[in-house]
């Protein structure tokens, strides 16, 4: 007992001293902080050399550089009004003392020192990073191709490299004749951890021109609480205003009342079509190989297209240019291993593989038919960085997957997801750039019934094989203008059905094929009025043609189409075009400023979609069918305008924003009632195009520094859809209905609390009201036979959901530069053991063959894991 308080009192003063350090630390981070927001000067500082500064006192921010260096044996310059460069002044006197002799003075000539500077993680040029040489006061910032240069007299300096959020580089430079310099700077290391750095400007928020738009590069998604034991980027956008899923099991996410087949999902470049592991619960982005996830839900940028409501762009991290190095974690749930590193001077590799073992977790969930199902899957990661020279680089990289779930005793789903993505990205100028990306998307999915003589193998294909060009300029007029063309090429296996063993009684069934192509041209425009008033200006054009080969069933006109009303069919060969479709999507933003931390944005988008998921469950699920446009089903359209008031407080040390919307969908594709998706050669008879629309109100709160910190955000939102098809019955009495994903009100909580540097806790809390289901309207009894019949679509409502996550974080002790560094990730999931309804069915009873009504809970317990995380270098 007396050793277990003598380690607490141990531990009681580390934390007591820890945070009186954190507390120094965090003083002079938020007056170097405040500094650069009165004066728009960055002051550059070694980690070594902070300790050596004055102490600060007082509240006199406009003489900062001077208040840390008075008295002491430091100096500083200021360069271009942007940088203030603190260092020994030393370095300045022993020049001058030198530079006084006439004689030496004299004979001193003029050379050239230019190079390059090179960001180590991204493997990319550093623009506007900065090359000083203290001594003399002098400095040059890199353009945009992390180019520089500056004349220098004849001797013997230190110079210095710096760049936002990277370690500072020194190297001496005898200066005899012209140089030529490659520089490359690492990640910012400082054990003080003075300043929080990233390459996303503090007040992004309030001053980018893109509405609705987040970036969140993975070192910002690791400190979100890790849901199952990992950090997941699609469940980390479900913490976001305006993003829901209606509940575990549901695969995808719903953004601003869209379906989840409405959101553009790319890795790499590459479209996913099912981002998920085991129904949801996992998404298929690995940690280790995700570099930064940009989500666009407002103002969609003009390269992208295809869907309607969002775009998450994910892009995976380049392998180290200078060391080996190997990481991954070990879980109850899931275990990982990664290796990154050098081949050779221009070549760098970054492998992953990741593995989930959670059927132990099944047999613990009180529900039958849950406990009695079993799952796993496996993926992997692999990408290769190659520098042809100064002006070309290549980029190759692949993923794939393969997941197993049986639920039950007798029936399995089984997926694969396939991508691969090669790059090639050149400067063709010194303004002017370009990027091309050939890639492929492959998806396979199967029903697998195992009980004989039922046995059976019910199959779907996608391949994707796409093309994207990227021009980028970057000269004076026309900053950041960016245009070029995309094409995709689809095609689809929409299901075959046959028997599995000899003994099998199904009869083989398969439905044909689908194929397609689409083309794009876009190009987007940064425009400026003046510093308050900008924006940005899109235009996009698209095509889609739906190929044969296929049969295609005429109709009996001026009726509803149903299998006994076909009177012909017509055959189209091989690439000989069925239909048609294009149109103009602008896209524009607008921006605001009132003052620096206060802005208003708003954006009109148009988007045009010609792929569809077909659906008629209450979730989207990996075995969902995806289908072309054809003669007989139109492409998806949406209009969305949005504004937004964006407000920061305290130094931009809290995020405040409240935006609006309203999509206007005029045309949709929605289902019939009983409709049959699979296997049905008369498709286009069980679907039919509606009208929606959807609005909603989003609001955020986000506080980004200190030991506490994170966000409140809340939406209420409405998505309403009406079918009243030109012939044959309307849906729900050509009423509006809500859509299936229609939850008004959203609530999310996400708290992150680190009272001393090696441990941290976080929670997030989320609530939202049940999902629309739609209940029997009446039950009758016709000669001996019970019949269910239902009228009114969607118009019950689910028990309303909530769940508490909790999650902590300890990382081990380790030394400054240890090749060695590790973590313990631990999570509970779903807290208090919320039996959160997924759905609410109805069966006919035993005795009596009345229905009766049942509901489903996926996830009725509590869900602990453990993982231990490392990385060796």
């Amino acid at each position: 007992m007396k050793a277990f308080f003598a380690l607490i009192g141990c531990f009681l003063l580390y934390a007591t001293a820890s945070a009186q350090t954190d507390a120094d630390a965090n003083i002079l981070a938020q007056k170097l902080e405040r500094y650069f927001q009165m004066t728009g000067q960055r002051i550059l500082i070694l980690d070594s050399d902070i300790a050596e500064l004055n102490t600060l006192s007082g509240d006199d921010l406009q003489n900062l550089p001077a208040a840390l260096t008075e008295g002491s044996s430091y100096a500083f310059y200021t360069f271009q009004g942007k940088y203030v460069v603190i260092y020994p002044a030393y370095l300045r006197d022993r020049y001058r003392s030198t530079a006084n002799s006439s004689t030496q003075s004299a004979q001193k000539g003029m050379f050239s020192v230019a190079g390059k500077i090179k960001d180590n993680e991204m493997k990319t040029f550093l623009p506007g990073a900065l090359f000083s040489i203290p001594q003399l006061e002098l400095s040059a910032q890199a353009n945009n191709k992390g180019e520089f240069s500056l004349q220098v007299p004849e001797g013997t300096y230190i110079g210095y490299f710096s760049s936002m959020g990277k370690q500072t580089e020194q190297k001496i430079l005898k200066i005899y004749r012209d140089q030529e310099l490659d520089v490359t700077l690492y990640e910012s290391i400082s054990e003080l951890d003075l300043v929080t750095v990233t390459d996303r400007a503090i007040d992004a928020n309030v001053m980018s021109t893109l509405p609705g738009a987040t970036r969140m590069p993975m070192e910002e998604l690791k400190l979100l609480p890790p849901l199952l034991g990992e950090v997941d980027v699609v469940k980390s956008m479900l913490l976001l205003p305006g993003v829901s899923t209606v509940g575990e099991g549901a695969s995808g996410f719903n953004v601003r009342g869209g379906g989840v087949d409405q959101n553009l999902i790319l890795m790499d470049g590459t479209p996913v079509f099912n981002p998920s592991h085991m129904f949801g619960f996992f998404s298929i982005f690995n940690q280790d190989a995700v570099s930064d996830a940009t989500f666009y839900k407002g103002d969609i940028p003009a390269q992208y297209g295809g869907r309607l409501s969002s775009v998450l762009d994910i892009k995976t991290q380049a392998g180290s240019a200078e060391q080996w190095s190997l990481n991954g974690g070990v879980g109850f749930l899931s275990s990982r291993l990664g290796v990154n590193g050098p081949m050779g001077d221009k070549t760098q590799v970054m492998a992953t593989v990741r593995t989930a073992y959670p059927t132990w977790v099944l047999k613990k969930i009180p529900n039958s038919s849950v406990n009695a199902s079993s799952t796993n899957f496996i993926d992997g990661n692999l990408r290769i960085d190659h520098q042809l020279n100064a002006r070309n680089s290549l980029v190759a990289s692949g993923y794939t997957s393969s997941d197993y779930f049986r639920f039950g005793a007798d029936t399995a789903y089984t997926w694969q997801t396939n991508l691969a993505s090669l790059k090639w990205k050149a400067y063709l100028g010194e303004s002017f750039g370009t990027e091309v990306n050939l890639t492929y998307s492959g998806y396979r999915y199967s029903v697998v019934g195992e009980g004989r003589p039922l046995d059976f193998e019910l199959r779907s294909t996608i391949d994707n094989i796409g093309l994207q060009q990227q021009f980028e300029w970057s000269g004076e007029k026309f900053e950041g203008l960016q245009f070029g063309y995309q094409l995709n090429s689809y095609q689809m296996g929409m299901g075959d059905l046959k028997g599995t063993s000899e003994e099998s009684v199904i009869d083989p069934k398969q439905v044909q094929d689908e194929q397609g192509v689409e083309g794009a041209l876009f190009m987007q425009l940064p425009w400026k009025i003046s510093d308050r008033l900008q924006g940005q200006l899109g235009l996009r054009y698209s095509h889609f043609a739906a190929l044969g080969p296929k049969d295609v069933y005429i109709y009996e006109p001026d009726v509803q189409m149903e299998p006994e009303t076909i009177i012909d069919t017509v055959r189209y060969g091989s690439g000989d075009v069925i239909q048609s479709y294009g149109g103009i999507e602008p896209r524009f933003t607008l921006r605001y400023a009132f003052t620096e931390d206060f802005s208003i944005k708003a954006s009109v988008n148009r988007s045009i979609q010609y792929l569809h998921l077909l659906t008629n469950n209450f979730a989207a699920a990996p075995v969902d069918l995806w289908k072309l446009s054809d003669s007989y089903i139109q492409p998806q359209k949406a209009w969305q305008y949005a504004v937004g008031l964006y407000r920061n407080l305290n130094q931009n040390k809290i995020e405040t924003s409240l935006e609006v919307y309203y999509k206007d969908m005029p045309s949709i594709v929605e289902y019939r009632d009983g409709a049959q998706l699979f296997l049905n050669p008369t498709l286009e008879t069980d679907l039919v195009m509606g009208t929606g629309y959807a609005y909603g109100t989003e609001f955020l709160i986000r506080k980004n520094s200190g030991k506490l910190n994170g966000w409140v955000s809340y939406t209420f939102s409405r998505t309403l859809r009406q079918v009243v098809p030109e012939y044959g019955d309307p849906i729900n009495k050509g009423e509006y209905f809500p859509a299936n994903w229609d939850q008004p009100h959203d609530l999310t909580l996400v708290a992150t609390w680190q009272p001393v540097k090696r441990m941290s806790f976080n929670a997030t809390f989320n609530y939202r009201t049940g999902r629309p289901i739609t209940l029997p309207s009446g039950i009758y009894d016709i000669d001996g036979e019970i019949v269910i019949d239902y009228q009114e679509r969607n118009q019950a409502r689910i028990p309303d959901y909530h769940r508490l996550d909790l999650g902590a974080t300890y990382y081990f002790y380790q030394k400054k530069n240890s090749n060695y560094k590790s973590y313990l990730t631990f999570s509970f999931y779903n807290v208090y053991s919320r039996k959160n309804a997924f759905s609410w069915f109805f069966q006919p009873g035993q005795m009596s063959g009345v229905p009766k009504s049942y509901r489903l809970a996926v996830i009725g317990t509590v869900i602990p894991s453990v993982t231990y995380n490392f990385t060796f270098k």
